[in-house]
């Protein structure tokens, strides 16, 4: 027994010594290439510096249009702007033209030629001529034909016929026979107007006004039974009529 025991510490004794000694060499081969490495000189590398990084190209900013249109933090938010046009004013009423003028007759004898007219039937004619002002009319130019005036900077053209005053009728009311009123008085008759014919300074009627005679000494703007003398003279003659005052 104690051989066996014997036997097996010799083995063991010689398992470790020679573990250690496998364990020694490979110390002793590790420490001499440690060795070697460290002597070797360290070789030289020149190391280049790294390029620069190209410049970012400028945010723009549509780039970003869909982080404005799908943002979470406001869902009211829309890219697309929306411009409100407001309407056209509403177009003024043109302004109705003016009650036209009356055409009694024009006069030509001398190098200016005048038209007869009056602003409503009430109104006495007065003579204008081209370039007067009739009411809120112009008097552009006129024939034997048609007038023309101006108004607003609308030139109007009407015939003469249709600017002659027509003769109004007075509609007859009928008398109602009143049994028991009293009589009544007849008022008197109104004074005669003087009759323009009668004086001598007077010649031929034209129209609204009268020419004058040859034996009329009268200076201009003599008054004579409402009417004016009047003389306008030119470079080729005088023209001489009487125009009744307003």
């Amino acid at each position: 027994m104690n051989r066996k025991i014997l036997l097996l510490n010799v083995v063991l004794l010689a398992l470790f010594a020679s573990m250690g000694w496998m364990l020694r060499s490979r110390l002793r081969e590790a420490r001499a290439k440690e060795r070697a490495v460290l002597s070797k000189a360290a070789r030289h590398t020149e190391l280049l510096p790294p390029s620069s990084p190209a410049v970012p190209a400028p945010a723009a900013a549509s780039d970003y249009s869909e982080v404005v249109a799908k943002t979470l933090f406001s869902k009211d938010r829309d890219p697309s702007v929306v411009i409100v046009v407001p309407p056209p004013p509403p177009p003024k009423p043109e302004e109705p033209i003016p009650p036209r003028p009356f055409y009694h007759g024009q006069m030509g004898f001398g190098a200016v030629p005048v038209a007869l007219l009056s602003l409503d039937s009430k109104n006495a004619q007065r003579s204008y001529q081209i370039g007067d002002e009739v009411g809120p009319f112009k008097l552009v130019d006129f024939d034997h034909d048609q007038i023309k005036f101006e108004w607003h900077g609308k030139t109007l053209e009407y015939k003469l016929s249709e600017l002659k005053p027509k003769e109004s009728a007075e509609p007859q009311q009928p008398q109602e026979v009143q049994a028991a009123a009293p009589p009544v008085a007849a008022a008197p008759p109104p004074p005669a107007k003087p009759d323009p014919a009668a004086n001598p300074a007077f010649g031929e009627a034209m129209g609204a006004v009268r020419a004058c005679t040859g034996t009329d000494t009268s200076p201009p703007g003599t008054v004579v039974n409402g009417y004016r003398k009047v003389i306008v003279r030119n470079m080729m003659a005088e023209q001489c009529y009487w125009e009744p005052i307003k």
